[in-house]
């Protein structure tokens, strides 16, 4: 099997209290669900505040949604993990030998992969030049879309630190790889139910990207580079093209601005790319190569093994 014993299921196993199946979901959601209240309740007082600040402001808004929220959820799955389970939050793949390397190889995977999709959406004739422009574009947009970046950085950070530094390594070290992988991206994906305008292969797709995300994590060792990869595919799709991202609207500005025309199915219509047949292509060839690296790296493992024993 080419996920048993993990390097990060196996150190997640130091763990002193390592919750069954069930157990393991609730807490997930947990973590998010509380860690997004709090983020509420925070930004409800700062909307009390006279700060000052401008709350009609897109770029302002884009980034404390993703922020303020996201920060309690990452700091929740840290106190569990140092307090109840006694481990390091290292073990989760939060590794410090060439961190910045890690993430940003991981961050141009994904924006090679979002520009595989649209190279998919411009050959299929469904993506052109938006005309009606409502938000800062190209050059005026610069400083917003550097302003935006590191609220993608955490929101992604903090997905990825549930979904996979978290359950997925905790099912992996009690159960196995297969069952610690699809009920970690089940679950992501699960976490999308209420985005606007969801469809089933705008559910199908999230699954798929937790697949390929909880891949990357097993072929590198590392949730870095996932991190990296989740991060740019967000920021691809809402700062660079203009997307909406996973069915939300992104209106602080982007380098280019796209519009999905043509075929709802192939394109993903008003949710996006990760609603259309073009991302499902593009998430599956690449799923297709992990499972495939990873296989090809595990027999030359085995048979290195073999040739020091003869």
């Amino acid at each position: 099997m080419i996920l048993k014993d993990e390097k990060l299921f196996l150190e997640t196993r130091q763990s002193k209290k390592l919750p069954n199946f069930i157990l393991a979901v609730i807490l997930a959601y947990t973590f998010v669900f509380v860690g997004q209240f709090i983020g509420g309740i925070i930004l409800h007082i700062l909307f009390s505040l006279d700060l000052g600040w401008d709350f009609n402001n897109a770029l302002l808004m884009q980034f404390l949604n993703l922020t303020i929220g996201f920060v309690f959820i990452i700091i929740l799955v840290f106190l569990v993990v140092k307090f109840i389970g006694k481990r390091s939050v290292t073990t989760m793949g939060l590794k410090k030998e060439n961190l910045l390397l890690n993430y940003l190889r991981g961050f141009g995977v994904g924006i090679l992969l979002m520009s595989a999709v649209v190279a998919l959406l411009y050959l299929a004739g469904c993506v052109e030049i938006e005309k009606n422009v409502l938000q800062p574009v190209g050059k005026f947009a610069i400083l917003n879309v550097l302003i935006i970046l590191p609220g993608w950085i955490i929101q992604s950070a903090a997905e990825e630190i549930v979904t996979r530094g978290w359950l997925m390594n905790v099912l992996g070290a009690r159960y196995n790889g297969v069952i610690a992988l699809i009920v970690s991206a089940s679950l992501f994906g699960l976490l999308h139910l209420g985005n606007p305008n969801i469809s089933f292969i705008a559910i199908l797709n999230i699954i798929l990207s937790g697949l390929l995300f909880g891949l990357y994590v097993i072929k590198t060792k590392d949730l870095w580079g996932a991190c990296g990869i989740h991060a740019a595919w967000n920021f691809a799709q809402g700062n660079i093209f203009g997307f909406e991202v996973s069915g939300l609207p992104m209106k602080a500005g982007s380098i280019i601005d796209l519009r999905l025309v043509g075929n709802d199915m192939f394109s993903g219509g008003i949710f996006g790319p990760e609603a259309g047949l073009a991302g499902t292509i593009v998430l599956g060839v690449s799923i297709l190569v992990l499972i495939y690296m990873i296989k090809k790296e595990k027999e030359t493992l085995s048979n290195s093994k073999i040739t020091m024993f003869k």
